[in-house]
């Protein structure tokens, strides 16, 4: 059987004590049925129990998947089986090379995510922002060797004329928050001149962040009125 979500019904919020979250779920299957619990892909627990205390997960988001096994698989690694989780960052492609001049030297890669983590928005206005184009996120050497590999038995020929081939470059971003997220990457010569930028979106789905920390660390205060005997909870709204 392996590893199943199909009878986890809910999944409370967690709770942070000390170096310790305490998670708790709620469960169609019957007592005395085996849990796992994943976090981050790795197995960090399995119990009887539809409660557990694992260790504090490092910062930024962290994946967390519960579900049933069967008994004798308490120990078993189903990480390889996990479903998919939602992808958090850009990652962009492109063609690049000798093709769009000689003297190619790099890409510069300009978007509307601060480059921070979590989108932010800083300065290029978040999700559905403009593009900024007076901060470089990244800046990616064309030939890091300083060796093209292009000309003929290399690259092979075609694409921007015989003899001058196109090599396949990449970039990845800083975990995002939902949203449309607007990025440009743009080749420069070795003279330090741009050439035309290839603007391209990512359309980020993802579960929104815990509520904003207040400057004591903590994401829920309360105020309590003994004549009404009334608590009042605040937080602050969730950055995304």
């Amino acid at each position: 059987m392996g590893f199943s979500q199909a009878t986890i019904l809910s999944v409370n919020p967690p709770v942070y004590s000390g170096f310790q979250v305490y998670l708790s779920w709620t469960s169609s299957s019957p007592a005395g049925t085996w849990f796992q619990v994943y976090t981050q892909e790795q197995l960090s627990w399995w119990g009887q129990t539809t409660s557990a205390r694992i260790a504090m997960p490092s910062a930024g988001p962290v994946r967390v998947d519960i579900g049933t096994i069967l008994p004798g698989e308490e120990q078993t690694d189903f990480s390889g089986s996990l479903p998919s989780a939602p992808a958090r960052r850009a990652e962009l492609s492109w063609l690049g090379g000798t093709f769009e001049g000689p003297d190619i030297a790099g890409f510069r890669v300009f978007g509307s995510d601060d480059g921070t983590g979590y989108g932010g928005g800083g300065y290029g206005g978040g999700p559905y922002g403009g593009i900024d184009f007076s901060v470089v996120l990244a800046d990616i050497t064309a030939y890091p060797s300083g060796i093209s590999m292009d000309g003929f038995g290399f690259g092979g020929f075609g694409y921007g004329g015989f003899g001058a081939a196109a090599s396949t470059y990449t970039w990845t971003s800083e975990p995002l928050t939902s949203g449309n997220w607007a990025y440009a990457v743009v080749p420069y010569d070795s003279a330090g001149n741009l050439g035309t930028a290839a603007v391209t979106s990512v359309t980020i789905t993802v579960p929104p962040l815990p509520p904003g920390l207040f400057g004591d660390n903590l994401r829920l205060h309360y105020t309590y009125d003994a004549g009404d005997q009334e608590v009042t909870l605040l937080w602050n709204e969730s950055p995304g």
